[in-house]
Protein backbone atom coordinates (compact mmCIF):
# COMPACT_ATOMS: atom_id res chain seq x y z
CA UNK A 1 0.00 0.00 0.00
CA UNK A 2 2.85 2.39 0.83
CA UNK A 3 4.42 1.73 -2.58
CA UNK A 4 1.13 2.56 -4.33
CA UNK A 5 0.83 5.84 -2.35
CA UNK A 6 4.39 6.69 -3.30
CA UNK A 7 3.63 6.10 -6.96
CA UNK A 8 0.48 8.25 -6.82
CA UNK A 9 2.42 11.01 -5.05
CA UNK A 10 5.03 10.95 -7.80
CA UNK A 11 4.02 13.72 -10.24
CA UNK A 12 5.94 12.24 -13.17
CA UNK A 13 4.32 8.87 -12.76
CA UNK A 14 0.87 10.46 -12.52
CA UNK A 15 1.38 12.30 -15.80
CA UNK A 16 2.71 9.13 -17.44
CA UNK A 17 -0.34 7.19 -16.29
CA UNK A 18 -2.67 9.84 -17.69
CA UNK A 19 -0.86 9.85 -21.04
CA UNK A 20 -0.97 6.06 -21.10
CA UNK A 21 -4.73 6.05 -20.48
CA UNK A 22 -5.25 8.65 -23.23
CA UNK A 23 -3.23 6.58 -25.68
CA UNK A 24 -5.19 3.45 -24.81
CA UNK A 25 -8.50 5.31 -25.21
CA UNK A 26 -7.47 6.81 -28.55
CA UNK A 27 -6.19 3.45 -29.82
CA UNK A 28 -9.42 1.71 -28.87
CA UNK A 29 -11.41 4.52 -30.49
CA UNK A 30 -9.46 4.17 -33.73
CA UNK A 31 -9.84 0.39 -33.65
CA UNK A 32 -13.61 0.51 -33.19
CA UNK A 33 -13.89 3.32 -35.76
CA UNK A 34 -12.27 1.21 -38.44
CA UNK A 35 -14.19 -1.88 -37.33
CA UNK A 36 -17.49 -0.05 -37.71
CA UNK A 37 -16.30 1.55 -40.93
CA UNK A 38 -15.47 -1.88 -42.33
CA UNK A 39 -18.94 -3.17 -41.39
CA UNK A 40 -20.55 -0.10 -42.95
CA UNK A 41 -18.54 -0.61 -46.13
CA UNK A 42 -19.77 -4.20 -46.29
CA UNK A 43 -23.37 -3.04 -45.90
CA UNK A 44 -22.86 -0.32 -48.53
CA UNK A 45 -21.27 -2.84 -50.85
CA UNK A 46 -24.26 -5.17 -50.46
CA UNK A 47 -26.63 -2.33 -51.29
CA UNK A 48 -24.48 -1.09 -54.18
CA UNK A 49 -24.42 -4.55 -55.77
CA UNK A 50 -27.90 -6.01 -55.37
CA UNK A 51 -29.00 -9.22 -57.02
CA UNK A 52 -31.37 -8.91 -59.95
CA UNK A 53 -33.45 -11.47 -61.81
CA UNK A 54 -35.03 -10.20 -65.03
CA UNK A 55 -38.58 -11.51 -65.44
CA UNK A 56 -40.23 -11.53 -68.86
CA UNK A 57 -43.91 -11.98 -69.76
CA UNK A 58 -45.28 -12.44 -73.27
CA UNK A 59 -48.60 -13.45 -74.82
CA UNK A 60 -48.79 -11.29 -77.96
CA UNK A 61 -46.07 -12.39 -80.39
CA UNK A 62 -42.33 -13.01 -80.51
CA UNK A 63 -41.03 -9.71 -81.93
CA UNK A 64 -40.53 -7.76 -78.70
CA UNK A 65 -39.52 -10.91 -76.82
CA UNK A 66 -36.91 -11.76 -79.43
CA UNK A 67 -35.42 -8.27 -79.24
CA UNK A 68 -35.41 -8.11 -75.43
CA UNK A 69 -33.70 -11.49 -75.07
CA UNK A 70 -31.09 -10.54 -77.65
CA UNK A 71 -30.27 -7.35 -75.71
CA UNK A 72 -29.97 -9.39 -72.50
CA UNK A 73 -27.81 -12.02 -74.18
CA UNK A 74 -25.44 -9.35 -75.47
CA UNK A 75 -24.87 -8.34 -71.83
CA UNK A 76 -24.71 -11.88 -70.42
CA UNK A 77 -27.93 -11.37 -68.43
CA UNK A 78 -30.02 -14.50 -67.68
CA UNK A 79 -33.78 -14.36 -67.31
CA UNK A 80 -37.03 -16.12 -66.52
CA UNK A 81 -39.87 -16.07 -69.07
CA UNK A 82 -43.49 -16.62 -67.95
CA UNK A 83 -45.73 -17.85 -70.80
CA UNK A 84 -48.91 -19.82 -71.27
CA UNK A 85 -49.01 -23.34 -72.70
CA UNK A 86 -50.89 -22.00 -75.72
CA UNK A 87 -48.18 -19.44 -76.48
CA UNK A 88 -45.49 -22.11 -76.09
CA UNK A 89 -47.21 -24.44 -78.53
CA UNK A 90 -47.83 -21.69 -81.08
CA UNK A 91 -44.15 -20.65 -80.95
CA UNK A 92 -42.53 -23.89 -79.81
CA UNK A 93 -39.32 -23.82 -81.82
CA UNK A 94 -38.66 -20.20 -80.87
CA UNK A 95 -39.40 -20.78 -77.16
CA UNK A 96 -37.28 -23.93 -77.08
CA UNK A 97 -34.34 -22.06 -78.62
CA UNK A 98 -34.56 -19.30 -75.98
CA UNK A 99 -33.14 -21.78 -73.48
CA UNK A 100 -29.84 -21.62 -75.37
CA UNK A 101 -29.72 -17.94 -74.41
CA UNK A 102 -29.98 -18.52 -70.65
CA UNK A 103 -33.74 -17.99 -70.48
CA UNK A 104 -35.68 -20.38 -68.25
CA UNK A 105 -39.32 -21.05 -69.17
CA UNK A 106 -42.02 -20.75 -66.51
CA UNK A 107 -45.61 -21.85 -67.05
CA UNK A 108 -48.46 -19.38 -66.65
CA UNK A 109 -52.24 -19.61 -66.57
CA UNK A 110 -53.39 -16.15 -67.64
CA UNK A 111 -57.14 -16.74 -67.89
CA UNK A 112 -57.93 -16.09 -64.22
CA UNK A 113 -56.22 -15.92 -60.81
CA UNK A 114 -55.81 -19.06 -58.70
CA UNK A 115 -57.19 -17.35 -55.60
CA UNK A 116 -59.86 -19.61 -54.02
CA UNK A 117 -59.99 -21.90 -57.06
CA UNK A 118 -60.85 -25.51 -56.19
CA UNK A 119 -57.97 -27.96 -55.79
CA UNK A 120 -59.15 -30.32 -58.57
CA UNK A 121 -59.49 -27.43 -61.01
CA UNK A 122 -56.04 -26.08 -60.19
CA UNK A 123 -54.50 -29.54 -60.46
CA UNK A 124 -55.94 -30.05 -63.94
CA UNK A 125 -54.78 -26.60 -65.12
CA UNK A 126 -51.28 -26.79 -63.67
CA UNK A 127 -50.64 -30.35 -64.81
CA UNK A 128 -51.86 -29.54 -68.31
CA UNK A 129 -49.61 -26.46 -68.41
CA UNK A 130 -46.62 -28.41 -67.15
CA UNK A 131 -47.08 -31.28 -69.62
CA UNK A 132 -47.49 -28.99 -72.62
CA UNK A 133 -44.59 -26.70 -71.76
CA UNK A 134 -42.22 -29.60 -71.08
CA UNK A 135 -43.31 -31.40 -74.26
CA UNK A 136 -42.01 -28.45 -76.23
CA UNK A 137 -38.96 -27.33 -74.26
CA UNK A 138 -37.71 -30.78 -73.24
CA UNK A 139 -36.84 -29.23 -69.87
CA UNK A 140 -38.39 -29.41 -66.43
CA UNK A 141 -40.89 -26.63 -65.70
CA UNK A 142 -39.85 -25.35 -62.27
CA UNK A 143 -42.08 -22.28 -61.89
CA UNK A 144 -45.82 -21.78 -62.23
CA UNK A 145 -48.05 -18.76 -61.86
CA UNK A 146 -51.51 -17.47 -62.64
CA UNK A 147 -53.06 -14.15 -63.53
CA UNK A 148 -51.93 -11.37 -61.19
CA UNK A 149 -49.30 -13.79 -59.78
CA UNK A 150 -52.13 -15.17 -57.63
CA UNK A 151 -51.83 -18.33 -55.53
CA UNK A 152 -53.37 -19.98 -52.49
CA UNK A 153 -52.89 -23.12 -50.40
CA UNK A 154 -54.28 -25.32 -53.16
CA UNK A 155 -51.69 -23.94 -55.59
CA UNK A 156 -48.88 -24.87 -53.21
CA UNK A 157 -50.30 -28.34 -52.65
CA UNK A 158 -50.61 -29.01 -56.40
CA UNK A 159 -47.13 -27.62 -57.10
CA UNK A 160 -45.62 -29.90 -54.46
CA UNK A 161 -47.41 -32.97 -55.84
CA UNK A 162 -46.25 -32.18 -59.38
CA UNK A 163 -42.66 -31.46 -58.33
CA UNK A 164 -42.79 -27.75 -59.24
CA UNK A 165 -40.25 -25.83 -57.20
CA UNK A 166 -41.59 -22.23 -57.27
CA UNK A 167 -44.97 -20.51 -57.27
CA UNK A 168 -45.20 -16.85 -58.32
CA UNK A 169 -46.79 -14.48 -55.79
CA UNK A 170 -47.95 -10.89 -56.00
CA UNK A 171 -45.44 -8.65 -54.23
CA UNK A 172 -45.58 -8.42 -50.44
CA UNK A 173 -42.38 -6.59 -49.49
CA UNK A 174 -42.39 -3.52 -51.71
CA UNK A 175 -39.72 -3.36 -54.38
CA UNK A 176 -37.74 -5.99 -52.48
CA UNK A 177 -38.25 -9.42 -54.04
CA UNK A 178 -38.65 -12.14 -51.41
CA UNK A 179 -38.39 -15.92 -51.53
CA UNK A 180 -40.56 -17.56 -48.85
CA UNK A 181 -40.37 -21.21 -47.81
CA UNK A 182 -43.57 -22.33 -46.07
CA UNK A 183 -43.11 -24.99 -43.39
CA UNK A 184 -46.04 -27.00 -44.67
CA UNK A 185 -44.97 -27.44 -48.32
CA UNK A 186 -41.84 -28.39 -50.21
CA UNK A 187 -42.36 -25.39 -52.50
CA UNK A 188 -40.93 -21.87 -52.56
CA UNK A 189 -43.08 -18.76 -52.95
CA UNK A 190 -41.51 -16.17 -55.25
CA UNK A 191 -42.91 -12.82 -54.16
CA UNK A 192 -41.98 -10.44 -56.99
CA UNK A 193 -40.86 -6.83 -56.64
CA UNK A 194 -43.81 -4.53 -56.17
CA UNK A 195 -44.69 -0.84 -56.49
CA UNK A 196 -47.44 1.23 -54.93
CA UNK A 197 -49.56 4.04 -56.31
CA UNK A 198 -51.96 6.17 -54.21
CA UNK A 199 -54.42 6.24 -57.13
CA UNK A 200 -54.08 2.71 -58.54
CA UNK A 201 -52.82 0.53 -55.69
CA UNK A 202 -50.05 -2.04 -55.93
CA UNK A 203 -48.55 -3.67 -58.99
CA UNK A 204 -45.37 -5.40 -60.14
CA UNK A 205 -42.20 -3.41 -60.78
CA UNK A 206 -43.10 -3.62 -64.44
CA UNK A 207 -43.50 -1.58 -67.62
CA UNK A 208 -47.10 -2.75 -68.00
CA UNK A 209 -47.97 -1.69 -64.43
CA UNK A 210 -46.78 1.84 -65.17
CA UNK A 211 -48.19 2.01 -68.69
CA UNK A 212 -51.64 0.75 -67.59
CA UNK A 213 -51.81 3.26 -64.73
CA UNK A 214 -51.12 6.46 -66.68
CA UNK A 215 -47.43 6.19 -65.86
CA UNK A 216 -44.58 7.68 -67.85
CA UNK A 217 -41.37 5.79 -68.72
CA UNK A 218 -39.29 8.33 -66.80
CA UNK A 219 -41.36 7.61 -63.67
CA UNK A 220 -40.76 3.91 -64.16
CA UNK A 221 -37.01 4.58 -64.51
CA UNK A 222 -37.01 6.48 -61.23
CA UNK A 223 -38.74 3.57 -59.50
CA UNK A 224 -36.26 1.06 -60.96
CA UNK A 225 -33.25 3.07 -59.81
CA UNK A 226 -34.75 3.56 -56.37
CA UNK A 227 -35.41 -0.16 -56.00
CA UNK A 228 -31.86 -1.23 -56.85
CA UNK A 229 -30.34 1.53 -54.72
CA UNK A 230 -32.46 0.54 -51.71
CA UNK A 231 -32.83 -3.24 -51.74
CA UNK A 232 -30.50 -6.19 -52.23
CA UNK A 233 -32.89 -8.40 -54.22
CA UNK A 234 -34.99 -6.99 -57.05
CA UNK A 235 -37.00 -8.66 -59.83
CA UNK A 236 -38.03 -6.14 -62.52
CA UNK A 237 -40.60 -7.36 -65.04
CA UNK A 238 -41.16 -6.57 -68.70
CA UNK A 239 -44.16 -7.40 -70.82
CA UNK A 240 -41.87 -7.62 -73.81
CA UNK A 241 -44.46 -6.44 -76.33
CA UNK A 242 -43.92 -3.15 -74.46
CA UNK A 243 -40.37 -3.25 -73.08
CA UNK A 244 -38.89 -5.07 -76.05
CA UNK A 245 -40.65 -3.14 -78.79
CA UNK A 246 -41.80 0.33 -77.70
CA UNK A 247 -38.91 2.77 -77.91
CA UNK A 248 -39.53 4.91 -74.83
CA UNK A 249 -39.92 1.88 -72.58
CA UNK A 250 -37.09 -0.13 -74.12
CA UNK A 251 -34.69 2.75 -73.48
CA UNK A 252 -35.40 2.51 -69.75
CA UNK A 253 -34.27 -1.12 -69.60
CA UNK A 254 -31.20 -0.47 -71.72
CA UNK A 255 -30.29 2.40 -69.41
CA UNK A 256 -30.76 0.10 -66.43
CA UNK A 257 -28.58 -2.61 -67.99
CA UNK A 258 -25.82 -0.17 -68.87
CA UNK A 259 -25.71 2.16 -65.86
CA UNK A 260 -26.98 0.36 -62.77
CA UNK A 261 -24.57 -1.82 -60.84
CA UNK A 262 -26.50 -5.08 -60.57
CA UNK A 263 -25.43 -8.70 -60.12
CA UNK A 264 -27.79 -10.29 -62.64
CA UNK A 265 -28.32 -13.93 -61.67
CA UNK A 266 -30.39 -16.94 -62.72
CA UNK A 267 -33.23 -18.53 -60.78
CA UNK A 268 -30.97 -20.95 -58.87
CA UNK A 269 -28.98 -18.10 -57.32
CA UNK A 270 -31.91 -15.73 -56.88
CA UNK A 271 -34.03 -18.48 -55.34
CA UNK A 272 -32.12 -18.71 -52.04
CA UNK A 273 -34.77 -18.62 -49.30
CA UNK A 274 -35.13 -15.29 -47.48
CA UNK A 275 -37.85 -16.20 -44.99
CA UNK A 276 -38.86 -19.57 -43.51
CA UNK A 277 -42.31 -19.41 -41.92
CA UNK A 278 -45.64 -21.13 -41.46
CA UNK A 279 -48.05 -20.50 -44.31
CA UNK A 280 -50.27 -18.54 -41.92
CA UNK A 281 -47.43 -16.12 -41.25
CA UNK A 282 -46.54 -15.49 -44.90
CA UNK A 283 -48.30 -12.35 -46.17
CA UNK A 284 -50.46 -12.51 -49.30
CA UNK A 285 -51.36 -9.61 -51.58
CA UNK A 286 -54.74 -9.82 -53.32
CA UNK A 287 -55.11 -6.16 -54.21
CA UNK A 288 -55.83 -5.49 -57.88
CA UNK A 289 -57.19 -2.05 -58.74
CA UNK A 290 -56.34 -1.57 -62.42
CA UNK A 291 -58.02 -4.41 -64.30
CA UNK A 292 -58.75 -2.07 -67.22
CA UNK A 293 -55.66 -0.25 -68.60
CA UNK A 294 -55.84 3.54 -68.56
CA UNK A 295 -52.59 4.56 -70.29
CA UNK A 296 -51.40 8.08 -70.97
CA UNK A 297 -50.47 6.95 -74.52
CA UNK A 298 -51.92 3.86 -76.19
CA UNK A 299 -49.51 1.25 -77.51
CA UNK A 300 -50.59 2.02 -81.07
CA UNK A 301 -49.35 5.58 -80.58
CA UNK A 302 -46.01 4.53 -79.07
CA UNK A 303 -42.99 4.73 -81.37
CA UNK A 304 -41.44 1.32 -82.00
CA UNK A 305 -37.71 0.68 -81.96
CA UNK A 306 -36.04 0.42 -85.33
CA UNK A 307 -34.64 -2.86 -86.64
CA UNK A 308 -35.51 -5.21 -83.77
CA UNK A 309 -32.66 -7.62 -83.13
CA UNK A 310 -32.83 -11.27 -84.10
CA UNK A 311 -31.41 -14.00 -81.92
CA UNK A 312 -31.11 -16.76 -84.48
CA UNK A 313 -31.96 -16.60 -88.16
CA UNK A 314 -33.58 -19.93 -88.90
CA UNK A 315 -34.69 -18.90 -92.36
CA UNK A 316 -33.61 -21.18 -95.20
CA UNK A 317 -30.27 -20.62 -96.85
CA UNK A 318 -30.40 -19.04 -100.31
CA UNK A 319 -28.78 -22.10 -101.80
CA UNK A 320 -30.54 -25.31 -100.85
CA UNK A 321 -28.73 -28.44 -101.93
CA UNK A 322 -31.18 -30.81 -100.19
CA UNK A 323 -33.26 -33.03 -102.45
CA UNK A 324 -36.19 -35.22 -101.46
CA UNK A 325 -35.37 -38.92 -101.60
CA UNK A 326 -38.62 -40.86 -101.54
CA UNK A 327 -36.93 -43.95 -100.10
CA UNK A 328 -35.12 -42.29 -97.20
CA UNK A 329 -36.74 -41.25 -93.91
CA UNK A 330 -35.14 -38.23 -92.22
CA UNK A 331 -35.69 -37.61 -88.51
CA UNK A 332 -34.60 -34.55 -86.48
CA UNK A 333 -34.80 -35.03 -82.70
CA UNK A 334 -33.23 -34.29 -79.31
CA UNK A 335 -32.69 -37.91 -78.25
CA UNK A 336 -34.40 -37.44 -74.90
CA UNK A 337 -38.06 -36.48 -75.35
CA UNK A 338 -40.66 -39.23 -74.92
CA UNK A 339 -42.03 -38.75 -78.45
CA UNK A 340 -38.48 -38.87 -79.86
CA UNK A 341 -37.71 -42.13 -78.08
CA UNK A 342 -41.05 -43.64 -79.12
CA UNK A 343 -40.41 -42.70 -82.76
CA UNK A 344 -36.94 -44.27 -82.77
CA UNK A 345 -38.29 -47.46 -81.22
CA UNK A 346 -41.02 -47.54 -83.89
CA UNK A 347 -38.47 -47.19 -86.70
CA UNK A 348 -36.25 -49.94 -85.24
CA UNK A 349 -39.16 -52.32 -84.57
CA UNK A 350 -40.39 -51.95 -88.14
CA UNK A 351 -36.93 -52.13 -89.69
CA UNK A 352 -37.32 -48.72 -91.33
CA UNK A 353 -34.00 -47.25 -92.42
CA UNK A 354 -33.47 -43.63 -91.48
CA UNK A 355 -30.97 -40.78 -91.27
CA UNK A 356 -31.05 -38.81 -88.04
CA UNK A 357 -29.93 -35.34 -87.01
CA UNK A 358 -29.56 -34.55 -83.29
CA UNK A 359 -29.99 -31.10 -81.76
CA UNK A 360 -26.36 -31.33 -80.67
CA UNK A 361 -25.13 -31.63 -84.28
CA UNK A 362 -23.31 -28.56 -85.53
CA UNK A 363 -25.36 -28.29 -88.72
CA UNK A 364 -28.70 -29.23 -87.11
CA UNK A 365 -30.47 -25.86 -87.55
CA UNK A 366 -29.19 -25.36 -91.06
CA UNK A 367 -30.29 -28.82 -92.22
CA UNK A 368 -33.68 -28.54 -90.52
CA UNK A 369 -34.33 -25.16 -92.15
CA UNK A 370 -33.51 -26.56 -95.58
CA UNK A 371 -35.88 -29.50 -95.18
CA UNK A 372 -38.66 -27.31 -93.78
CA UNK A 373 -38.32 -25.04 -96.79
CA UNK A 374 -38.70 -27.98 -99.16
CA UNK A 375 -41.95 -28.93 -97.40
CA UNK A 376 -43.27 -25.32 -97.45
CA UNK A 377 -42.83 -25.01 -93.67
CA UNK A 378 -45.94 -27.09 -93.02
CA UNK A 379 -46.16 -30.31 -91.05
CA UNK A 380 -48.75 -32.94 -90.20
CA UNK A 381 -49.15 -34.78 -86.92
CA UNK A 382 -49.14 -33.23 -83.47
CA UNK A 383 -48.19 -29.78 -84.81
CA UNK A 384 -48.83 -28.10 -88.17
CA UNK A 385 -45.90 -25.70 -87.72
CA UNK A 386 -43.04 -27.99 -86.65
CA UNK A 387 -43.75 -27.27 -82.99
CA UNK A 388 -42.57 -30.61 -81.57
CA UNK A 389 -39.67 -33.02 -81.91
CA UNK A 390 -39.24 -35.43 -83.52
CA UNK A 391 -39.58 -33.82 -86.94
CA UNK A 392 -39.82 -36.47 -89.65
CA UNK A 393 -39.55 -36.06 -93.42
CA UNK A 394 -40.63 -39.04 -95.50
CA UNK A 395 -41.65 -39.18 -99.16
CA UNK A 396 -43.98 -36.22 -99.70
CA UNK A 397 -44.94 -35.64 -96.07
CA UNK A 398 -43.48 -33.88 -93.04
CA UNK A 399 -44.51 -34.80 -89.46
CA UNK A 400 -44.01 -32.95 -86.17
CA UNK A 401 -44.27 -34.92 -82.95
CA UNK A 402 -45.15 -38.60 -82.84
CA UNK A 403 -48.27 -40.64 -82.08
CA UNK A 404 -50.25 -43.67 -83.32
CA UNK A 405 -51.71 -41.76 -86.27
CA UNK A 406 -48.23 -40.81 -87.52
CA UNK A 407 -46.92 -44.33 -87.15
CA UNK A 408 -49.91 -45.72 -89.07
CA UNK A 409 -49.47 -43.16 -91.84
CA UNK A 410 -45.78 -44.00 -92.24
CA UNK A 411 -46.48 -47.73 -92.37
CA UNK A 412 -49.16 -47.21 -95.00
CA UNK A 413 -46.78 -45.08 -97.05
Amino acid sequence: MKRIRDILNNKFLRISAVIFMILVTVSLGIYFYYLLKEDNLKVEEEIETPEGLMLLIEFEDTVGLNNFVYQMYERDIPGLLSVSAEFVEENCEFIRDLQDYNIEIAGSYSEEPFWDMLYDEQYEIIKDTKDRVEACTGSEMRVVGSRYFAYDGNTLKVAEELGIEYVFARGTTGAQATIYKPDEYDVKIFSVSNIDSPKWGTGSLCDYSYWAREGKPEDFKEELYSAFETYNKVSPVSHTYIGGLKERWNEIYMDMFENLKVNWVNLDDFGDVDIYASIDDIPINREVQYTTPNPEISLDEETEIENPCSIVDLSPEESNDIEIDGEELIIFHNGTGPMCIEALEFLEDNDIKYTQYLTTDEDFSEKLSQYKDLYNNESDGVSTSFGYYPIIFYMDKAFSGFNDDISSTILNM
